[in-house]
């Protein structure tokens, strides 16, 4: 997932206001229970030293959209930076104040959408849903020939010819429509795309879409409209299924670089590629109880495992912060990707690394654009 979408959170370091509470309604007296707990985090953070106005701020907000079942919710300054609905109770529920957004629980439980699309193909043309990263979607049309569009019993010499320049309708129209879509996916970074609609027009679709698209295309055998009810839920069982493989194919990559200085494992040089700019992909083993730190600057990459590091570095002021944190804002402000690796390409049993992770080192480890060494 990339999230250049939350780089205008970060706006400054110090005094973020990160709230996870239980926003389950599906119990009797959930309401007073919402407010109790939101009561109880209210009161650690003002112990903690937050802002009157942050907190007034993260209070109109709270109770979150009423389908919610947890909620979370980001203030500094007075003002709500940013939040995040779940699907299912948070985790942990979680009262910080910090010098940065306590995010990744939120990007753990609550994987933003991977771009793509979504395409009802008919003989006159077709329908396009287009998903972006933050969720945000746009629909579009596609209008083709319109006749010939219908085959019928003309009769006499000329019906075989009527036939084909129905078929040629029908094709060209694919066409267009399949030039859409691979402009829309181009424009939104899309790799995959899931098509329903006319049979024939859906496969007319797929012979004319590029190879990468339609090589990942999922076909829903319906003839139901882009935005609806079971394309949303066709891309709601896609979507796992595209994450894990996309993820499992950078892991791979990751392993056959390791051996050549393209790509390094560990909390510490980790931090360190994010500063020289390097990282394109950062794996990171989803670790609910994890407390390891990090140091931390005003920039975006200004992160380390020791203070005397960035002080080397002439950051000013270094503040100690979370390393997930951290990791978060260096991954917005750098445009580099962030995996949660599969349960099972995590190797434990190193008593002196960060979960006790064995593999990739202290549960985290990325893929650099480029080697130091070798320039």
């Amino acid at each position: 997932m990339n999230l250049g979408f939350l780089r205008p959170l970060f706006g400054g370091t110090g005094d973020y206001v990160s709230v996870y509470l239980d926003t389950d309604r599906s119990h009797e007296n959930a309401l007073t229970a919402i407010e109790l707990r939101w009561n109880a985090a209210r009161q650690r953070l003002a112990e903690a030293g937050a802002s009157q106005a942050s907190l007034d701020a993260a209070a109109a907000v709270t109770g979150g959209p009423g389908e919610a079942r947890g909620y979370a919710v980001f203030a500094r300054a007075g003002a709500v930076a940013f939040t995040g609905a779940l699907d299912a109770p948070p985790r942990r529920e979680i009262a910080r104040l910090a010098p940065l957004p306590h995010l990744m629980p939120l990007l753990a439980q609550r994987r933003p959408p991977i771009p793509h699309l979504r395409v009802s193909a008919t003989r006159g043309g077709g329908e396009i849903v287009a998903v972006g990263g933050t969720g945000w979607s746009w629909r579009d049309w596609v209008a083709g020939q319109q006749w010939p569009l219908h085959k019928t019993s003309v009769g006499g010499w000329s019906e075989p010819r009527f036939q084909r320049s129905v078929e040629e309708t029908w094709d060209e129209n694919a066409k267009k429509l399949a030039t859409e879509v691979d402009a829309v996916a181009g424009r939104i970074g899309a790799q995959h795309v899931i098509v329903s609609g006319d049979v024939r027009a859906r496969s007319l679709l797929l012979e004319h879409l590029s190879t990468p698209l339609r090589e990942s295309a999922t076909v829903l055998d319906e003839e139901v409209s882009a935005d609806s009810q079971a394309m949303t839920e066709a891309a709601d069982r896609a979507l796992p299924d595209w994450a894990g493989r996309h993820c499992r194919e950078r892991f791979d990559d990751w392993q056959a670089r390791l051996a050549h200085g393209l790509a390094v494992q560990g909390l510490a040089r980790t931090m360190a590629a994010f500063r020289n700019g390097q990282v394109s992909d950062l794996f990171l083993a989803d670790d609910p109880t994890s407390t390891a730190a990090a140091w931390i600057g005003p920039a975006g990459n200004d992160l380390a495992a020791s203070r005397d590091e960035l002080l080397e570095l002439d950051v000013p002021a270094p503040a100690a912060d979370r390393a997930d944190a951290a990791i978060v804002r260096a991954i917005a402000h750098t445009d580099a990707e962030l995996h949660f690796l599969p349960a099972d390409l995590v190797e434990t049993g190193n008593t002196e690394a960060c979960g006790g992770i064995a593999r990739p080192l202290d549960g985290v480890c990325a893929t650099l654009r480029f080697s130091l060494e070798s320039s």
